[in-house]
């Protein structure tokens, strides 16, 4: 069976342990502080603004629209993992957390799979179909579309 969403999925969960495992609201809040603290700096610095505060606000919604996407996928990676299983849970953060802070290279995946089916223990097969379960939910939540199943497969 393909898996469409592996990568996707795989850079989301890594993307979330990258960030320090937020929570969705702390994250959103803190972003959105940051750019509207960013965006005050700058339009006091420009003359002739009319309401510098609502421009402000404005523009830091602005920023946080682009930024969408980012804030979806951590939502639904902290909603994926609330859901999981505490042993598929451990399996994920055991694979796809472990050294989020680099590229992965040919072969991490599998390293990181032989050793949690010593640690965990369950077999290879097993952790792979629970990691295969944690991409299809977090791409379910996501409202990712996945070639294959849906009304248009």
């Amino acid at each position: 069976m393909k898996d469409f969403i592996r990568d996707y999925a795989t850079a989301a969960f890594r993307y979330y342990a990258r960030c320090g495992m937020p929570r969705y609201e702390d994250m959103y809040r803190a972003a959105y502080n940051i750019a509207l603290e960013d965006e005050r700096r700058e339009i006091v610095r420009v003359k002739g603004v009319g309401n510098p505060t609502q421009q402000a606000i404005i523009n830091a919604e602005a920023e946080m629209d682009r930024r969408a996407g980012e804030f979806r996928d951590i939502l639904a990676v902290e909603q994926a993992l609330a859901a999981m299983r505490p042993e598929v849970r451990l399996a994920v953060k055991f694979i796809y957390f472990a050294g989020a802070d680099r590229e992965l290279v040919k072969g991490d995946i599998e390293r990181r799979v032989h050793r949690a089916e010593i640690e965990i223990p369950a077999s290879r097969r097993q952790i792979y179909r629970w990691l295969y379960g944690a991409r299809v939910l977090f791409s379910e939540i996501r409202g990712l579309r996945i070639p294959g199943q849906g009304q248009w497969s």
